[in-house]
């Protein structure tokens, strides 16, 4: 983040062209930070897939929560939570990142949004009998008719909704015939000046828990030593 620079949409448009007049198109590559405010792609907003909300990005996690019994060595039982993903999906379609000067196209690929909204956080019990589809609104999924133990199966739901501010970072490029960012390294609801700040909060706490971790394995060496010629 320090040492991308942060162009307007007029600037990224300019560098770009100025990289199609010295080496013709689809030659430019250019690592940037984009700031602006969302707007949806050329085909329009989205719809979560859950929640069923307006949104330029989504993305779902269907959790499958069960009971698995263990036993130890004396023979005896004991049941303990487990957890298993049984669906999760990222929308990958192009949205439009907007400042005064115009629009840069941003491809998300798997990228994970710091930040996005949760518009959906739901548990529910199983109660489907024997079914082997998972229903919730429109949404289905097959599941195996074997998962006894089953306790229930948690929804949750990601979006980014249309006009939300945003920090992208990454690669542009016209290497498909189109200025756009793909697969970018970070997109985030929170400035490049609060990633900055968590970055080092974050930074500070590991070097805290390593001079901690050194301490600690330092006294226990002298105690062993004394312990050995005690």
């Amino acid at each position: 983040m320090i040492t991308t620079e942060t162009l307007s949409a007029q600037e990224l448009g300019a560098l770009q062209q100025a990289a199609v007049q010295a080496a013709g198109p689809g030659a430019f590559r250019y690592r940037v930070e984009v700031t602006g405010r969302l707007c949806a792609g050329g085909s329009g907003p989205l719809t979560s897939e859950l929640a069923k909300v307006d949104c330029v990005w989504h993305r779902h996690v269907v959790t499958r929560k069960y009971w698995e019994t263990r036993r130890d060595s004396k023979g005896s039982t004991r049941r303990v939570s487990r957890t298993e993903i049984m669906s999760q999906h990222t929308s990958g379609q192009p949205f439009l990142v907007q400042d005064p000067s115009g629009v840069v196209t941003v491809y998300p690929g798997g990228v994970l949004v710091d930040g996005a909204q949760k518009v959906l956080d739901r548990f529910e019990r199983d109660t489907r009998g024997g079914a082997t589809t998972l229903q919730l609104g429109k949404f289905r999924m097959s599941i195996p008719s074997d998962d006894s133990g089953t306790d229930g199966y948690q929804y949750e739901e990601w979006v980014l909704r249309p006009g939300r501010r945003v920090y992208v970072l990454g690669e542009a490029s016209d290497a498909t015939g189109e200025l756009a960012v793909t697969e970018p390294q970070i997109v985030s609801t929170r400035t490049e000046a609060e990633l900055l700040a968590r970055s080092r909060s974050r930074q500070r706490t590991f070097t805290i828990a390593a001079l901690v971790a050194a301490a600690v394995g330092l006294a226990s060496a002298v105690v062993g030593v004394f312990q050995m010629f005690g």
